[in-house]
């Protein structure tokens, strides 16, 4: 049980996945097993105690599955067959597109 005044990890929407997986970390660039993503909680400028789930490397400010920290699997789906992922391709077609309007 989680006292009242503390988050609840376990409703985090950015907690890990149920079954682990291994994801990446866009901000240190590192691979690992997704149970190894820790929960932290630090007091805020607001004075309120504030939890994230983050990246275990050292001094990483990875925050958050499905934020910061992804699946390597693009064909990942979660343990209730959803997910979202956005595909790199799609990115070069906008930027393709966007050039072209300047013209």
């Amino acid at each position: 049980m989680v006292a009242a005044n503390r988050p609840d990890p376990d409703a985090d929407p950015f907690r890990p996945p149920e079954v682990p997986i291994q994801v990446h970390c866009m901000h240190c660039d590192r691979d690992y097993d997704s149970y190894l993503i820790e929960w932290r909680e630090e007091v805020g400028a607001d004075g309120q105690l504030h939890g994230f789930w983050c990246c275990p490397t050292p001094g990483c400010g990875g925050m958050g599955f499905g934020f910061d920290i992804l699946p390597t699997d693009p064909d990942y789906q979660d343990e209730r067959g959803g997910w979202v992922c956005f595909d790199d391709e799609d990115d070069e077609d906008d930027e393709d597109e966007d050039e072209d309007d300047e013209d």
